[in-house]
């Protein structure tokens, strides 16, 4: 891969890095207009009839010669096959075509079966196409071409040994049938649909509800399969055998929102009335989970579970999707040029269809919004261009050996003997201390500092960071300017840090921040060639070293800085996606402010959401012990409480004594006499709240007397 990755066709989306399905549906979406007509090819068995001879001549035409050449041919020949029934087995037959089925490298060498046949094709304005695996969509803007198109893609196919199948092929067109002509793959017709299913996705989408529903289909049918896989969730949730609340969490987000997530350009096209079934669809999982009842309060469970409403997270999906294709604009060339050019609100508008439309101005609203500049990045990304992995030079870092148990005086002794010991091996005599700082308001920064070089003109300053920037964006901006500096002033140094995260990204050869580590590993090239020495050192924070602690200052005091627009780097895609993410759940935030001057729950709940509770995980009564500590967190209430009902109704009584009108929190925690003994007295219901989840002991003993008690 690491040869070959980089030539093959640019119309390939199938197991390569960066590159997936939504990239197939985005460019067809953004590419349907009225006048469209877009075949949908299915080749038949088209791993198992997959011709090795060609793959091995496409890989000699890439120039793979020697013992690689030969390691593959031997991978692909001698494939023999034999299949054992109740103790049976056949005689084995020899495979003398197809990949070997479940082989790590068969899907790459399918690639580089589709790049000969796309290498056969014909480059026209009017038709493109896009392949995933053997999922095949060419879209053309008029019936001829693509009638054109087919007859030369049947041509290619059948040179490479591939095979059409007509009859699960499909051709789509917005158009009516009646004004298409026939479309014929060899002598076979292709058969004409009104909807297709495309890697999963609906492809016709229309943003309003049609007449007599009252849910839209694709909704309505998204909705069918989502209940089909919250049954299981509804056995795990089980009170007095059931899975803890953040097992069961993971299990919702793997199991149920992954689907909705996968569906997200799909569904970005309706609006979000449209999408108000999810909402509520999700309601009812986070109250599966949590183990709350009805009256419970829908903010108070998203900020719990850290789950944004429904909605916001699809069209959150759908807006960092298109920033990642501004950034990497190679890897999605129609999509990324419609939504640069439809940021511009004086450039005309693409014509495409209606739901087309909706996406590509919800993203732009979207990003507009975020307020950020997204400048694209070079798409030679790796570290050491021409060198292969395995072959990536690693910077020189060291640790400082401490533990977490030793104290601040030990910590403080071992950094200083091992600054003064690399100092000396290394012949070291200048130390650049480095930070970064993340303020509580988003405001970020670095600094660096050093006592032995002379200060820049403008003195030891830090320098701004974009909003929403990470502390380990912020820590490698900090290492990155101290590399720049010791090449500027031609001096070696030791580069000293207090945040691991950073230099492990260094080290790293797939980094988070994969284009700032770039920039590091190109000063330490010059650095190199220049005979410089420059070593990495990591020491504790806050452990009383004066320089340390000066640096740490500089880059606080750099987060009220003013960005100099010339100077100020632009946000990285992993501050992107956290912008992204922290506007989706903004809503559920404007709605706790709204309500929270009526609503006693968000009140009580006020008092716990600043410290996250860490559920238990494991446990006799697992389920039980977590359904108690989320309901005291939220501020349980029960439904005639909430609405204020003037009459009580007859099942209001506790629980446990028997005393009526008395099935609140505050009889449980203040008054109830069969839990009373066992509970501090002269608290608060918040306080009692308090200990009750600090104190895991506390609530088990009151659930072994009575466990009714969190069933309430």
């Amino acid at each position: 891969m690491f040869r070959l990755q980089d030539k093959l066709s640019s119309r390939i989306y199938g197991f390569l890095p960066q590159r997936g399905t939504h990239h197939c549906l985005m460019e067809l979406y953004t590419r349907l207009s009225p006048t469209s007509v877009v075949a949908f090819i299915d080749l038949k068995s088209a791993f198992d009839v997959a011709n090795r001879d060609i793959i091995l001549d496409q890989l000699i035409d890439f120039g793979i010669k020697g013992n690689l050449l030969r390691w593959i041919r031997g991978y692909l020949r001698n494939r023999v096959s034999r299949v054992l029934f109740k103790g049976a087995l056949s005689t084995a037959k020899e495979l003398e075509l197809g990949t070997p089925q479940g082989g790590v490298l068969s899907p790459f060498l399918f690639n580089i079966l589709l790049h000969r046949l796309l290498s056969l094709l014909p480059n026209t304005d009017n038709t493109t196409i896009t392949c995933y695996a053997d999922d095949i969509c060419i879209h053309s803007t008029s019936p001829d071409h693509l009638q054109r198109f087919l007859s030369s893609f049947y041509e290619s196919a059948s040179s490479c040994g591939l095979i059409i199948s007509p009859g699960k092929s499909r051709i789509f067109s917005p158009r009516p049938a009646r004004n298409l002509p026939e479309f014929t793959v060899g002598n076979n017709v292709v058969p004409l649909c009104t909807q297709y299913i495309y890697l999963g996705a609906p492809v016709r989408i229309t943003p309003s509800i049609p007449a007599r529903q009252r849910v839209h289909p694709i909704v309505q049918d998204l909705l069918a399969r989502l209940q089909r896989r919250l049954t299981p969730l509804k056995w795990l949730t089980n009170y007095s055998a059931g899975v803890s609340i953040p097992v069961t969490r993971n299990i919702y987000i793997a199991f149920i929102r992954s689907v909705i997530d996968y569906l997200s350009p799909a569904l970005c096209q309706l609006s979000r009335s449209t999408l108000q079934p999810l909402e509520k669809f999700q309601n009812q999982a986070m109250r599966f989970i949590l183990g709350c009842p009805a009256s419970t309060r829908i903010v108070n469970m998203q900020h719990e579970l850290c789950l944004p409403p429904l909605v916001e997270r699809i069209y959150s999906n759908v807006t960092y999707f298109s920033i990642k294709c501004l950034y990497y604009p190679h890897l999605s060339p129609h999509y990324s040029n419609i939504i640069r050019t439809s940021l511009d609100l004086d450039a005309p508008r693409p014509q495409l269809r209606q739901g087309g439309r909706t996406l590509v101005s919800t993203v732009c609203s979207s990003i507009r919004g975020l307020d950020i500049n997204i400048v694209a990045e070079n798409v030679d990304m790796a570290l050491h261009p021409g060198l292969a992995p395995w072959q990536t030079p690693v910077p020189a870092i060291s640790y400082t050996p401490v533990s977490k148990t030793d104290l601040p005086q030990l910590q403080q002794q071992r950094a200083l003997e091992t600054i003064d010991r690399l100092s000396s091996s290394l012949r070291v005599a200048h130390h650049l201390y480095t930070d970064g700082s993340l303020q509580q308001d988003g405001s970020a920064g670095c600094a660096v500092f050093s006592t032995t070089l002379e200060p820049p003109p403008g003195g030891w300053t830090g320098r701004h960071l974009p909003e929403s920037s990470s502390s380990t964006y912020c820590e490698l901006h900090g290492l990155l300017d101290a590399v720049i500096l010791i090449t500027q002033t031609r001096n070696n140094g030791l580069i000293i840090c207090d945040s691991q995260p950073a230099l492990q990204a260094l080290s790293s050869h797939k980094p988070a921040y994969q284009p700032l580590v770039t920039q590091i590993h190109r000063q330490l090239d010059m650095a190199n060639m220049s005979s410089l020495v420059v070593h990495f050192l990591w020491i504790p924070s806050h452990v009383g070293l004066l320089a340390n602690n000066t640096v740490d200052h500089l880059a606080k005091a750099a987060c009220q800085l003013d960005p100099p627009d010339a100077d100020a780097p632009s946000p990285s895609l992993l501050c992107c996606r956290k912008m992204v993410r922290q506007a989706a759940r903004s809503p559920t935030h404007h709605r706790s402010n709204a309500e929270r001057a009526t609503s006693v729950s968000i009140q009580h709940y006020d008092h716990f959401s600043p410290h996250q509770h860490k559920y238990r995980r494991r446990g006799l009564m697992v389920r039980q012990n977590n359904v108690v500590c989320a309901r005291l967190r939220l501020g349980w209430r029960p439904v005639w409480q909430v609405a204020e009902q003037d009459g009580v109704p007859h099942f209001s009584s506790c629980r446990l004594c028997d005393a009526p009108n008395a099935n609140t929190l505050e009889h449980y925690c203040l008054e109830c006499p069969l839990v009373s003994d066992i509970l501090p007295q002269r608290l608060t219901v918040v306080d009692i709240c308090k200990k009750l989840l600090t104190d895991n002991n506390l609530l088990d003993e009151i659930l072994m007397r009575h466990p009714h008690f969190g069933g309430y």
